[in-house]
């Protein structure tokens, strides 16, 4: 039985693929009357952009995506209240290609990057089948927890296969240093002043300058 690889490119930023190799035998399993599936938990720090998702299907480059978990772009880590994510893809082809992003970490004082693990994904199939094991669907609520299995378990035959890979599968997401905030504050209030100062003063010459011209014109 071939191997479920997977890895992630690059490895250090902000904009991350993740990449699912599926051998051609899960294919054959697909066309003999059962759907398979590849499953992703990512942490808080990470998550995946439905709309970029949606915008890969209707580009006919990806296949539509289910999402459980924190979808706000903008939250940083420390404002994700949800523990994790979860995403499901229904197996189209022998590569499963998505983009997912990394939140902004809590600042760091000892490093410049916050180091983040990222789970390895599971391949599940789905068959019509009323002597299913009961030991499957308990893998299976593991890993959708703390959210509801999608699938019919007492009137399915599930399985679950995890992908491999070489090492763990980690990114490095650049991270703030609390000992900069002394510098950062002060230069960033300066910033704001000058801009102020700026805008002000070229809306009071624009201001000045009709009654300029009147006064001359008189």
């Amino acid at each position: 039985m071939q191997s479920l690889t997977t890895s992630i490119t690059p490895l250090q930023g902000f904009h991350f693929t993740f990449q699912d190799n599926i051998p051609g035998q899960e294919k054959v399993e697909q066309s003999a009357g059962c759907n398979v599936y590849v499953l992703h938990r990512f942490p808080k720090d990470v998550f995946v952009d439905p709309y970029e998702l949606e915008q890969r299907v209707l580009d006919g480059v990806a296949p539509t995506f289910k999402i459980w978990g924190e979808t706000d772009l903008e939250l940083p880590v420390s404002s994700v209240k949800e523990g994790s994510s979860v995403l499901l893809g229904p197996l189209s082809a022998g590569v499963l290609e998505f983009p997912f992003h990394a939140r902004y970490p809590i600042p760091l004082s000892n490093d410049t990057h916050a180091t983040i693990d990222i789970q390895k994904p599971t391949l599940i199939s789905v068959c019509k089948n009323t002597q299913s094991r009961d030991t499957d669907h308990q893998v299976l609520h593991a890993l959708f927890s703390p959210y509801e299995v999608p699938f019919d378990v007492k009137e399915s035959q599930i399985s679950t296969r995890p992908f491999t890979h070489d090492s763990p599968l980690t990114i490095r997401v650049p991270a703030g240093n609390p000992n900069h905030i002394q510098f950062v504050e002060p230069i960033t209030l300066l910033a704001v002043f000058v801009s102020v100062y700026y805008i002000g003063r070229a809306m009071w010459k624009s201001f000045r300058r009709p009654q300029q011209a009147h006064i001359k014109q008189e």
